[in-house]
């Protein structure tokens, strides 16, 4: 059994700590067949309905929020639809693991969150500002929207606010 959270595509219900035991239990956690992708930064893979945009389901905006601010190149050209779960990155052999603990802080925590854009001079630094947010997704919101306005930024991302 490993832990999850689930992201409904229903916005008025809230994110939820989700065990999931297997293939079938993370099939049925998504309403189907199930695909993958890496959220490299995060250490987690978002886990969705391999079929759903076959199935014309509607779009997860939270989950889209999450993808879109990890994936510049995706950003307006993709979106995550139904139901999606965040688990761990596999194990040596494959394995599926438990979300990392630090997105359960961000998306559940009792600290506050900012956003911090990386601008095309400098590969290695992230800038923020004063901003503070208690929700991952009005943070990431705000960063998107930053980042379409603002020509410079390369990435940006949501992190906790260590001051």
């Amino acid at each position: 059994m490993i832990h999850a959270i689930q992201i409904p595509v229903d916005e008025q219900r809230p994110l939820y700590k989700v065990a999931i035991n297997g293939l079938s239990s993370m099939q049925e956690a998504v309403g189907g067949y199930v695909q993958f992708i890496d959220l490299g930064p995060l250490h987690a893979s978002m886990v969705m309905n391999e079929e759903g945009k076959l199935q014309k389901l509607p779009i997860n905006r939270r989950a889209t929020l999450m993808f879109w601010l990890l994936f510049p190149s995706v950003r307006h050209n993709d979106v995550i639809v139904g139901d999606a779960i965040l688990v761990g990155l596999p194990d040596k052999d494959g394995n599926t693991t438990d979300v990392p603990q630090e997105v359960v802080d961000l998306l559940f925590g009792e600290k506050q969150l900012k956003a911090e854009f990386q601008t095309f001079d400098d590969d290695n630094k992230f800038n923020g500002n004063l901003m503070r947010f208690d929700d991952y997704f009005v943070a990431a919101n705000y960063a998107l929207g930053k980042a379409e306005s603002w020509t410079a930024v390369q990435r940006c991302r949501v992190v906790l606010a260590e001051d």
